[in-house]
């Protein structure tokens, strides 16, 4: 069910932080993910709040991933946070570029915090925020009002092991699977997998901004750290057999593209071939249809040349 409208908020009308009824769940000791119940794209009835997010409580501060959409869902999550801890937030990672990731940095700025973010991600955040704040306000009729965007301070380009207020956090690049610049966070003393968007459970992959073939290798690797849990970007919270079960769709969707490619069809034509392929996945991934004709487009010319 997707977080209500409050009585008192009109059409076009934005929402309050309290419009968010974020409820921090304990993963593990001091690690707390925050799910939406969305599965759908940002909209009015979801107030835009269509990603998860999560945050880790140290010794020394608190380090968040991924912030929201809008500077009024970060102020939700700063106070789902102070509901839990009145250490201040550190370190913020933004596991990627968009806008449904990071948009909520500026409700931490007055504690300073040190942002992450893969170099790619930095680049396309600067060039593409004010775009990004003026889609979410469209997509959900106002709903996301106005956001200062505030970009990270600190690129990650290689995999990096800090330790954070006594946390042992290691942070990984996915080598642009999901999108350029993609970061993910493992914390290897409670086996916790925050993934971003190169994981989704139970909604279908957008896959048109990354590297589908970078992406099969980089779930090899996440697949060998055997995380207790994982945190996608969209969707729910689940144990390690997340991993495999995206890999099969997308090994699935890449085979039934090669399939194509090798048939000479083109790629509109390849569609019913993938959806025929695909037909036996399709059930755990909810928005398939949605995706599925700009899935096959985006990937096809990867797999025309990787035949070819």
């Amino acid at each position: 069910m997707a977080p209500a409208l409050t009585a008192s908020l009109s059409a076009g009308e934005p929402a309050v932080p309290e419009d968010y009824e974020m409820q921090p769940e304990a993963v593990a000791p001091g690690v707390y993910a925050v799910m939406t119940p969305a599965r759908d794209f940002p909209s009015r009835e979801n107030l835009g709040w269509n990603a998860n997010m999560a945050f880790v409580v140290t010794d020394d501060g608190v380090l968040v991933f991924d912030t929201g959409s809008s500077e009024t869902m970060g102020v939700a999550l700063r106070e789902a946070i102070r509901e839990v801890t009145d250490q201040p937030v550190r370190w913020i990672v933004n596991s990627h570029s968009h806008g449904d990731h990071w948009l909520g940095n500026h409700a931490f700025a007055e504690d300073d915090p040190e942002i992450m973010a893969g170099p790619e991600a930095i680049e396309r955040m600067e060039a593409e925020a004010e775009t990004w704040v003026e889609n979410f306000r469209e997509m959900t009729e106002g709903a996301t009002g106005d956001t200062t965007p505030l970009l990270p301070n600190t690129p990650v380009d290689e995999r990096i092991t800090r330790d954070l207020g006594g946390k042992e956090v290691v942070i990984l690049p996915s080598g642009g699977a999901h999108s350029p610049g993609d970061l993910i966070v493992w914390l290897p003393q409670t086996k916790i997998l925050l993934a971003g968007d190169v994981v989704y459970s139970d909604r279908a992959p957008s896959v048109w901004d990354g590297d589908v073939a970078q992406w099969i290798e980089l779930l090899d690797e996440l697949i060998a750290l055997e995380p207790d849990v994982v945190v996608p970007g969209h969707g729910r919270l689940e144990g390690s057999e997340t991993l495999p079960r995206l890999q099969r769709y997308l090994v699935t969707l890449w085979d039934a593209i090669e399939e194509g490619v090798e048939q000479g069809l083109a790629d509109f034509e390849t569609v019913p071939l993938v959806r025929e392929r695909m037909a036996h996945i399709i059930d755990d991934y909810p928005g398939f249809e949605d995706k599925i004709d700009r899935s096959v487009a985006t990937t096809y010319p990867d797999v025309e040349a990787a035949v070819f």
